[in-house]
């Protein structure tokens, strides 16, 4: 039995329950509290403490894209994670450009408008909705990189993969936070098409 140790409100938890769903796969959710220092009976199983963590029948992965890269190979989804080694690379360049290039600024613009503390999460202050659009202003020259490499169909890449599985919970996220894509029409795009797949709605994306 697969058991997700979750936070409702964690983007990196709910790219694991969308791809789990588009998975079609039972799962036990285990709810970790969002704030820090997270309690010790986590630590035990993750030491540094991130959340998502999962457990398949005793195997304990963490970091989210590897239990996206794991979820996709034990299921044999060739369409989602090909084994075709050209292929394979050109995914795992989305996932990392993104979550080491991208991810990082649009993270600055979610603290501030959806008033974000480590030790409390989300909504442990008030938002400030002025400076976070003076800070959309500032990572404009990264985010209009980003659209420039969405392919025309939506995805990241030619196909529905688990680079998009990775981008869609930031990507919902900006309806949250009031970040205006139109500037984007690539990344909204892609928002619309990702975000509309049955399965991300079956992972109840809250934040």
């Amino acid at each position: 039995m697969l058991a997700l140790y979750d936070n409702p409100i964690s983007s990196n938890a709910l790219k694991v329950r969308f791809l789990l769903a588009e998975l079609g796969l039972d799962y036990e959710r285990r709810t970790v509290p969002i704030g820090r220092p997270r309690p010790q009976w986590y630590i035990d199983l993750n030491p540094l403490g991130g959340i998502p963590s999962l457990d398949d029948d005793g195997l304990l992965l963490s970091e989210s894209n590897a239990i996206l890269r794991y979820l996709a190979n034990r299921e044999g989804r060739d369409d989602l994670y090909p084994s075709d080694p050209a292929r394979r690379a050109r995914i795992d360049m989305m996932l990392d450009r993104f979550s080491l290039t991208l991810r990082p600024p649009f993270f600055q613009v979610e603290m501030l408008a959806l008033g974000f503390t480590s030790e409390k999460g989300f909504g442990a202050v008030p938002g400030d909705a002025a400076a976070a659009r003076a800070k959309e202003q500032e990572i404009a020259s990264t985010v209009a990189l980003f659209d420039s490499l969405v392919s025309p169909s939506g995805y990241w890449l030619e196909d529905f993969s688990i680079a998009d599985v990775a981008a869609a919970p930031v990507l919902f996220r900006t309806t949250k936070a009031g970040m205006d894509l139109s500037p984007y029409s690539n990344l909204a795009r892609m928002r619309e098409t990702v975000l509309a797949r049955p399965a991300f709605a079956a992972a109840e994306p809250v934040t």
